[in-house]
């Protein structure tokens, strides 16, 4: 093989090298990112219930939205 393509070989290498690390580094991040959202997931579903249990005391015919509403005069 001449110095060329030796040189075209090495630096292919190279890149692929680099090409790899980072791929490594975005599947790492990646899975980061979906641990995350596995836990804001939970967070989101455990929210819902505790909303749901306090409307379901609250009195006959007060629903959320109706208990947010302004006044008439406003």
């Amino acid at each position: 093989m001449n110095s060329k393509n030796h040189e075209g070989v090495q630096k292919l290498e190279e890149a692929l090298s680099h090409v790899v690390q980072e791929n490594h580094e975005l599947s790492d991040t990646v899975a980061k990112q979906w641990k995350l959202i596995d836990q804001m997931e939970l967070r989101l579903k455990r929210l819902e219930n505790r909303l749901s249990s306090v409307e379901a005391e609250l009195p006959d015919g007060a629903s959320g939205n109706e208990a947010n509403e302004k006044p008439p005069h406003y």
